[in-house]
This record gives C-alpha cells, structure tokens and sequence, in this order.
C-alpha cells in the first residue's frame, strides 16, 4: 500500500488512489500493531506539538475574519489536523517497528521518486526537449510543482553517496540533474544550486574539497550573474536585481511602471502588500486557507486601494508570506520554526546515528527539505500531494531520531 502511495503522490487527478492507499496502510497498521502501540510517546516531541497548537488556534481564531468559512474549515481539516495525525502515525509506526522494515519504506521511497524522474525525461524527450517545461505526470508545461519532487529525487541520489550504493548514486545523480534541467523552473535552478551548496557545507569534511568546490560554485554564479543580462528577462538575474529597488518605494497598485519580468513583478506586488497590512496588524489572523488570499486583501484594503497588487491571483506565490498573512507574525515563526525542526534533526541524525542508511535518509531529509522551502518562496505548495509526502517523512524522522536517541534499537 506504501509503495502505491508514495508513487501516487506526483502524480495530477488521482487524489482518490492517494487516499485509500494510506488509510489502508493505516488501518493495516493499527490493526497488526493492535495494544502495543505507544500513544503516549506523541508527547515526546512537546516543542512540535506546541507550534502546531499555536498554528491550530490561529487557523480557528482566523474562521471570524474569512471571507469563506466553508472553505477554512476545509483546510484546517486536511491540511492542518489530518497532516498531522498523519504525521503522528508514521511518528509511531516508525518506533515500534525494527531497522529492516523502516529501511524498505527507503527503498519504496527511492524507487517512487526514479521511476517519476525516468517518466519526467521521457516526457521531456517526447515534447522536443528544450524549451518545454517538464513536470512529469503532475504538471507538465508548467513544472513548477514537480520541481518539488525533481529537488527530492536530486536530493535522494546524492544520499546514496553516503551508503555503500556510491556508484549507483553517480547515474541516479545524472538522472535527476537531467530531470532538473527538464523542469526548468527558476525556484527548481535554484533549489539545486543550493542544494549542492550546502552538500559541501554540511556533508564534506575534506576542508581543501569544501573549499575548492564552495569557490568554483561562487565564481560560476558570479558569472552567470554577469551574463544573465544576454538571457531573456525570465533569466536575466542582472536587471532584476537592479530594478528591484524601484519596489520599496512605489505602492502595489503601481509596480507595472517598474521594468521588470512579468511574473516576477506580479509576485513582488502581492508580497509588497501582505507586508504593508502587518505593519499595520502584525498579529491578528485574517483567513486560512491557500485560495482565499484575493478576497481577504481586497476586503481588508478596500479603503486603501493603491495598497493592492496590481494583478491579484487566488495564492500569494510565496508559502511564508501567505503564511504571514494569513496567521500573522506569531504564525508564520510557528510554521518556520516547524521546518528549522526538521532540519535540525535530519541533521543530527546524519552526525550521531552508526546505520549508514539512517545517515543516508537524513542527508535526504536535510536537503530535500530545503529544495521544498525553496520552491514554496516562489510559490504556494504546501499543500495536496506535497504535504501528503512532507508530513510522513517527518514522522519517520522523528521516530528515527527518537529510537537512536533512546537506543531501542541494536546497531546494524
């Protein structure tokens, strides 16, 4: 059932599969696991917990000020409360069950994710290549969702450098380069460059290799910073750079006289004007939900027209400004604080754990998770099938963590 899952997940109009397959593993679950699981243990993680009550309460308090309360309800039920309890299953799978079952869930992940980057190509191929934007079975022409999974199937390649599949590692790294350049999305580029970034910083101990790699990445980008401006203004980082100043003067409502990709200029405006209405109310929540953005702005800004985008979509492209929006300063460290968490200890398992897998999924954790932050600050994607794969990765996580921690488990 986990393998249908998690193969699911990247994949447009199949939200029923999705669903059936893991509630079956769950009722799977629960019912071999029926008397021995530990429920207490989902107070292990209190400070978790704590952000995600914060989060709660905010996202209720927000039904007496959204435009659509039907439709915040909605989202506090699946992306809020049912996440979580996801998560919190998996959390609790994971530390009642030994090394052997929780490394073939690896597998299945692995599995899912080069199947999706062989399809991804091949779509790509299909259509000519360049300049067509990839997205796999999810949202091809487009890919700015599947750029998400290109940066976790990247991330998961360079994972298998840290276990005894190091050649292997150097195709599916191939592979998923190759996928990413299919994609073609800037947060994708982006996420990548970064990704391999702080492979070197956090992940090379060898100070002559980190230091090499770290100068030749700065000077290439350095380069391309400088050559950017013979590209198309999609790509042109160099006259981007210097006409975002323009934006810190000029209202919302006026960013069309800023010369600028379009684009980019839409999502700058929208920013722009969740940022004036928290300096006005840093606190208060307005709404919850991803789609409820351009009826909330213009209900709240209807006396201060010029503060408005000058285009305005249904999401604020940006999940921690939408975040900030919608649930306020409070909020929005609550959210953040739950991603640094799972950095933290992605982290800390690669350092402490002796199984050169649970070495190999934190690295995974660690810099698939900044590939997601990376493309969730271009645009709103913390939600559907990409929350359905963040939350029981997370749950994993913390199980792993909490059975190194507590030793339960006898060395590979």
């Amino acid at each position: 059932m986990l393998g249908i899952f998690f193969f699911s997940l990247p994949i447009a109009g199949v939200a029923s599969i999705q669903s059936i397959s893991l509630g079956l593993f769950i009722i799977y679950a629960l019912i071999k696991n029926h008397g021995k699981i530990p429920y207490k243990k989902l107070f292990f993680y209190k400070n978790i917990l704590l952000a995600f009550i914060i989060i709660l309460f905010l996202a209720l308090v927000s039904l007496y000020f959204t435009p659509d309360v039907k439709e915040s309800l909605k989202e506090i039920k699946s992306e809020l409360v049912r996440s979580f309890a996801v998560m919190g299953i998996f959390f609790l799978y994971t530390i009642i069950n030994d090394r052997k079952k929780i490394i073939n869930i690896f597998y299945v992940i692995m599995l899912s994710l080069l199947l999706h980057t062989i399809i991804n190509l091949f779509i790509w191929y299909s259509h000519g290549m360049w300049p067509y934007r990839a997205g796999g079975l999810l949202d091809s022409g487009g890919g700015e969702r599947f750029g998400i999974w290109a940066t976790y199937a990247f991330s998961a390649a360079i994972a298998m450098l840290f276990t005894k599949y190091k050649k292997s590692a150097f195709i599916l790294i191939s592979l998923s380069t190759l996928s990413v350049y299919a994609n073609q999305t800037r947060a994708t580029f982006i996420a990548s460059i970064l990704i391999i970034i702080l492979v070197f910083i956090f992940f090379t101990n060898n100070k002559k290799i980190k230091l090499f790699s770290l100068t030749t990445i700065i000077l290439i980008i350095c380069l391309f910073y400088n050559y950017s401006e013979n590209l198309s203004n999609r790509y042109n980082v160099k006259h981007m750079i210097s006409n975002v100043e323009h934006a810190l003067y000029l209202p919302p409502s006026k960013f069309t006289q800023i010369d600028m990709e379009y684009s980019t200029l839409v999502r700058l405006s929208m920013w722009k004007s969740v940022i004036l209405y928290r300096l006005q109310e840093p606190f208060i929540p307005t709404e919850y939900g991803r789609f409820l953005y351009a009826k909330s702005i213009k209900k709240n800004f209807k006396n201060s027209p010029e503060n408005l985008p000058f285009k305005i979509f249904a999401q604020t492209h940006n999940d921690f400004i939408g975040t900030l929006y919608s649930l306020g300063i409070i909020g929005l460290l609550a959210f953040i604080y739950i991603l640094y968490f799972k950095l933290k200890i992605a982290f800390n398992i690669f350092k402490k754990t002796d199984n050169t897998y649970y070495r190999a999924y934190g690295v995974f954790i660690f810099l698939g998770t900044i590939g997601f932050i990376i493309s969730m600050t271009f645009g709103s994607f913390f939600g559907d099938s990409e929350t359905k794969f963040f939350y029981p990765l997370y749950g994993i996580l913390l199980g792993i963590y909490y059975n190194e921690k507590n030793t339960l488990h006898t060395s590979q």
